[in-house]
């Protein structure tokens, strides 16, 4: 059985790649306090693993409903990144901080956090996937298997998120400002291929 867990769990985790949005994450949280930072890991993680989980149950048969392609998902999940990195870019490390006329921060756990970077076209095709190509258990078992293994990816996610801290006092103040205006200008490349990798599948169904 554990065989069917891992062919579950081990492309999931590796799609997901935590390590990969924790340098988006500090930079988004730079200026957050610990407590915020940490709350902010939470809701991304549990945002993640909810939209996982609903994919995981009705992933197919939403998408189908909707009549919506993965491709559709990728240009959509490119236009959200490509719109925070660019923001990014522009506040350097003000990002993530009140602007005028806010009496609080902005959220940056569902979108870009949460997804698409956890939760994005390629976690979602990778669960849809899993549950429909393991046949050899039933699908209660494969419905299983698939929540424990989000359940354990976005809990080592949560681990590796709060690690931040110690990136975010080794640049300091300087130092995060540099950094989070080039991981701004990397998600705006990021959200780019998102969209160039959705139009040539688009493309290549015409």
């Amino acid at each position: 059985m554990i065989e069917y867990f891992l062919a579950i769990f081990i492309p999931l985790f590796i799609i997901v790649n935590p390590s990969s949005t924790l340098a988006l994450f500090s930079a988004i949280t730079s200026k957050y306090s610990k407590k915020e930072r940490r709350r902010t890991a939470k809701n991304a993680v549990i945002y993640a693993a909810i939209l996982l989980t609903i994919f995981a149950f009705a992933g197919s048969a939403i998408l189908s409903y909707l009549n919506i392609e993965i491709y559709s998902l990728r240009i959509a999940g490119g236009i959200l990144l490509s719109y925070v990195g660019l923001d990014m870019t522009r506040r350097g490390q003000q990002f993530g901080e009140s602007q005028p006329g806010k009496e609080h921060k902005a959220d940056y756990a569902l979108v870009p956090l949460a997804m698409p970077s956890l939760s994005g076209p390629g976690a979602i095709t990778v669960t849809i996937v899993s549950m429909q190509t393991i046949t050899d258990i039933s699908w209660t078992i494969r419905i299983i298997f698939t929540i424990i293994a989000i359940i354990l990816t976005v809990i080592i996610t949560y681990i590796i998120f709060l690690s931040s801290g110690f990136l975010i006092k080794a640049l300091g103040q300087k130092g995060m400002d540099a950094f989070t205006r080039v991981m701004g200008l990397l998600t705006v490349a990021i959200a780019v291929q998102f969209a160039l990798t959705g139009l040539a599948s688009w493309i290549s169904t015409l």
